[in-house]
């Protein structure tokens, strides 16, 4: 207690509030320490909640909760959670919750061009936050060739563990109409 009195009057003494004796640290902390203790068993529960239904699957989203409360006043909040937008392009549609995998050890090429199968265009990838491949870089266009691992290494000195099967891109597309068109993140599984 001597030590969180002291580093309390410290700070009181930095901001030029009046300082405390022990026993008024001791009276202030012993109210904090319980209601953190509160706030975050609730929290804890809450979501272990939650959890139990994941766990158990074959729950639709309308069955989830999304709780807001807060214990000074006291107000608990519960809804629904919202299901995302559906993006259709053709006779595909995704969320922003779905994931696109694509395997084998690709070239950046290769990449755009399964893309193009699925009618979009895409003029920017990125990894973490290095641009890998940009269509109006010429540059660029030299790494077209080379595995989107090996890109990602080199440019955006990512160290991929060895246990770790995948990099995650994130690409920008368009459609035939040069309408930007929003889709999922890409993991390319390259063992």
């Amino acid at each position: 207690m001597d030590v969180i009195a002291g580093f309390a009057n410290m700070r009181a003494r930095n901001y030029s509030i009046p300082e405390v004796d022990k026993l008024k640290a001791k009276f202030i902390a012993g109210r904090i320490i319980p209601a953190i203790a509160t706030a975050t068993a609730m929290a804890t529960g809450l979501v272990c909640l939650e959890l139990y239904k994941v766990l158990a699957g074959g729950h639709k989203v309308e069955d989830y909760r999304n709780t807001f409360a807060n214990l000074a006043i006291p107000l608990f909040s519960i809804a629904e959670p919202v299901p995302p937008k559906t993006i259709k392009h053709k006779d595909l549609s995704w969320t922003v919750w779905d994931r696109w995998t694509v395997t084998g050890n690709i070239t950046l090429r290769e990449l755009l061009e399964w893309l193009k199968e699925k009618g979009l265009n895409a003029y920017s990838i990125s990894c973490g936050t290095s641009l890998l491949y940009n269509s109006m870089f010429p540059r660029h266009k030299e790494r077209l060739d080379r595995k989107v691992a090996d890109v990602a290494r080199e440019v955006a000195k990512m160290e991929v563990p060895s246990y770790r099967r995948h990099l995650d891109v994130v690409v920008a597309c368009e459609d035939d109409d040069d309408n930007d068109v929003d889709i999922p993140l890409v993991s390319v599984y390259f063992r």
